[in-house]
């Protein structure tokens, strides 16, 4: 975890995400200068993500062959946290287990921007995606208030990327 930046050090809004490699990408969630998280997806169907940080690396997995649900969990198989989509919505909730609620989604039917928002705090942070760019095709955009209030916010960050993926993989296949 030395190759990352803690996100308390963070002092810029937003933050653009490369996508390296062609056909196994994997994502780097960085200022220019520092790389702040990675995400790599594991195996030949993409089902296993991990994310890596500066404070810790999570495996996100689904919780059954053909459920909707995904498990958050860390390296020593501790269960983290619990992604539930909701049915006919497009809003999906996180639950971690240190008490953290929040709910992803995008707050305009046509709108590229997700948001991951919390009933006290508010909006946490969003992702953009960007139309027709392979290299760089999302932006974070994070409230430098929220880092102190919000340990998480890396882990939010990458898991709404890996959300986002997951949504357009969707999109793909039904179409």
């Amino acid at each position: 975890m030395d190759q990352f930046r803690s996100f308390d050090l963070l002092r810029v809004q937003e933050l653009p995400v490369l996508r390296h490699g062609f056909w196994r990408p994997w994502y780097e969630l960085t200022d220019g200068q520092f790389s702040y998280g990675k995400l790599t997806y594991t195996g030949a169907l993409k089902r296993n993500c991990i994310l890596e940080t500066a404070k810790g690396s999570w495996m996100v997995k689904r919780k059954s062959w053909v459920g909707r649900k995904l498990i958050i969990e860390q390296p020593d198989g501790m269960e983290t946290g619990l992604i539930t989509p909701e049915i006919w919505s497009r809003k999906i909730t996180l639950e971690l287990n240190n008490g953290l609620t929040a709910t992803f989604y995008n707050k305009k039917i046509l709108s590229r921007t997700y948001t991951w928002v919390n009933e006290q705090l508010g909006d946490i942070l969003s992702v953009e995606t960007k139309l027709w760019s392979r290299k760089q095709p999302f932006i974070i955009k994070i409230d430098p208030d929220m880092i102190k209030k919000v340990p998480e916010l890396p882990l939010l960050a990458l898991l709404g990327i890996n959300l986002v993926l997951l949504k357009q993989a969707e999109a793909a296949a039904t179409s």
